[in-house]
Order: C-alpha cells, then structure tokens, then sequence
C-alpha cells in the first residue's frame, strides 16, 4: 500500500459535551451530615454503613460480646477498643437516625446490623 505525504482532513466536530456529574446520594444517616459526632460514633457509623473511612483509626470490625460493643480498628486488628455499652449505640443509632430524617426501617436495618455482630 503506497504512502501518501497528504494529510488527512478531518472535519470540525462540535466539542464533546462534559460528563454527566453523578455523584452518589449520601446516605441519610451518613457520618459526614453532623459537625459534632463523635471521632468513635463516626468511625462506627462508617463502618456499619460500609462508607469509606473519615476517621483515623478506622473500624475495620464489630463485635458485640454481653453488652459490650468491641472493634478491630486500623491500628488493632484484635478486637481490644471497648466502643460501649450496646443500648448506648442502639440509642444512639436511633437517635441519630430521627435527626436525619431517616426512614424507620432503615434504622431498624442497622440495628439489626449491630445485633448481628454478636460473638
């Protein structure tokens, strides 16, 4: 195929027009949407929403022993950070869920979540 040293013409074309920007809907209940949670409430809340992490340790695990609320955080792997008591977090859960404007069964989802953390 012989070559050619003609260039070749391509018309104008309209410019591409931006992409679309999609942005996830924030979750009602998302740590993000307080000034004054608590580093520990927004880590906890991150992972039960399975949010990226805002806080450093993050939480990596749950689990609940008696009445006890224990994670495995990013420095401790072992489960040895004691969060609480579990009716302080399912207060606070629902609490915090009421201040959002969550929907009911989503916090009923989330508590059922935390509950199912036993160990």
């Amino acid at each position: 195929m012989p070559h050619s040293s003609a260039a070749l013409t391509i018309p104008d074309l309209p410019p591409a027009p931006p992409p679309a920007r999609v942005s996830p809907a924030m979750h009602p209940m998302d740590p993000r949407r307080g000034d004054n949670l608590s580093p520990m409430f927004a880590a906890f809340l991150c992972w039960l929403l399975a949010l990226e992490p805002i806080t450093d340790p993050a939480i990596t695990g749950i689990a609940v022993s008696g009445n006890s609320v224990l994670a495995a955080t990013t420095h401790d792997p072992l489960f040895n950070a004691h969060l609480g008591a579990l009716e302080e977090f399912e207060r606070n859960l629902r609490g915090w869920g009421e201040a959002c404007g969550a929907d009911p069964d989503t916090v009923d989802g989330l508590v059922a979540k935390l509950g199912r953390a036993r160990r």
